[in-house]
């Protein structure tokens, strides 16, 4: 019952770190190791910024220079 109750909440903390632009995967596997103890820090440390967006979004979000001869 306690292992059951210990995986879900390695699973919650996956997906809450995702929310946090946090790896979901890495905050599953610290709170399998590390227990409540990992969910304590995602939750006390700041979220991530998203960063930068991929170049070819930028590239198509901008507007298109047309060059006269």
């Amino acid at each position: 019952m306690l292992s059951a109750l210990w995986i879900t909440a390695a699973l919650l903390a996956g997906g809450y770190a995702r929310t946090r632009n946090r790896s979901a995967l890495a905050w599953f596997v610290l709170t399998v190791f590390l227990g409540p103890i990992a969910a304590l820090l995602l939750v006390v440390l700041p979220a991530r910024d998203p960063g930068p967006e991929p170049a070819e979004a930028v590239d198509a979000a901008a507007p298109h220079r047309t060059e006269s001869p």
